[in-house]
């Protein structure tokens, strides 16, 4: 049940980063994402990866003009994963 939890929070964040626009636009978002969900995918995740690469996601995401109110839904979606990470 757990990894379908952490599945769920990873498919939450991308639709966060989808909502931003296109790819090129935002490739290192990507990139950091595609990185989470390997780390994931699995269910065998380290959960210190997970809490850094949602940082780097967060961290990465302030070079860009992001509306606040897709920044925040992205914030969110991370400290969701974080919080849920962190809590096992």
């Amino acid at each position: 049940m757990a990894g379908k939890s952490l599945v769920s929070g990873v498919r939450k964040v991308r639709a966060a980063v989808e909502a931003l626009g296109t790819p090129p636009a935002f490739r290192k978002l990507y990139g950091i994402l595609n990185a989470l969900e390997m780390q994931v995918e699995d269910g065998d995740y380290q959960r210190h990866a997970v809490t850094r690469l949602c940082e780097a996601l967060l961290a990465t995401a302030e070079l860009y003009a992001i509306p606040e109110d897709l920044g925040g839904r992205l914030e969110e979606a991370a400290c969701a994963l974080v919080t849920l990470v962190e809590g096992r």
